[in-house]
């Protein structure tokens, strides 16, 4: 995570994010294949949105390594969630093909999966729209969302930056090569 040799606590609380997003992601896939969300699965969804608001305020104080790692994660969900609409929109995705299992498997690293089934849970009990609808308002709403977290984090880091962090840690502008 960080480029130091010690873990920090933002640095484990991280890795036990990672697994509980992988675990999430999918079965959110799952559920969302035949849309029969559990009782269970909206409480571990809940547990991971929980997750990623408490790992968004505490690496408020994180080091620019590991913030610069989780910018360059939410950039690359940006930039598959407007793959997957831009693939929609030109209607390359009709069959099981190449760049639906890639879409899939990246689908795993991203909060896609568990956004699409808030956004299903909030289209289907609010607006009962086609599902073609909820599904590009999903890829649309996590698209917002990886974009907000990739600009806060952007933002993180040149602040963690202009303190004086590096990337391998702080520099204590104190110290110095004495002759």
């Amino acid at each position: 995570m960080g480029d130091s040799k010690r873990w920090t606590a933002a640095d484990a609380e991280s890795l036990l994010w990672v697994a509980l997003h992988l675990y999430t992601s999918v079965s959110a896939f799952g559920y969302g294949l035949y849309q029969t969300y559990t009782t269970r699965f909206w409480i571990l969804l809940v547990v991971w949105l929980a997750g990623l608001l408490v790992l968004d305020v505490r690496l408020v104080s994180g080091g620019a390594g590991l913030l610069r790692f989780v910018k360059w994660y939410w950039g690359f969900s940006a930039a598959l969630a407007a793959g997957v609409i831009l693939a929609a929109e030109l209607q390359l995705i009709r069959d099981v093909n190449g760049i639906l299992v890639f879409g899939v498997l990246c689908s795993f690293l991203t909060p896609l999966n568990q956004l699409l089934a808030f956004t299903w849970l909030l289209s289907k009990e609010l607006a009962g729209l086609p599902a073609i609808v909820r599904y590009s308002g999903g890829c649309g709403a996590a698209l917002f969302v990886c974009l907000l977290h990739f600009l806060y984090f952007t933002w993180l880091r040149r602040r963690a930056k202009t303190r004086g962090e590096t990337a391998h840690g702080p520099v204590d502008p104190g110290t110095g090569t004495v002759e």
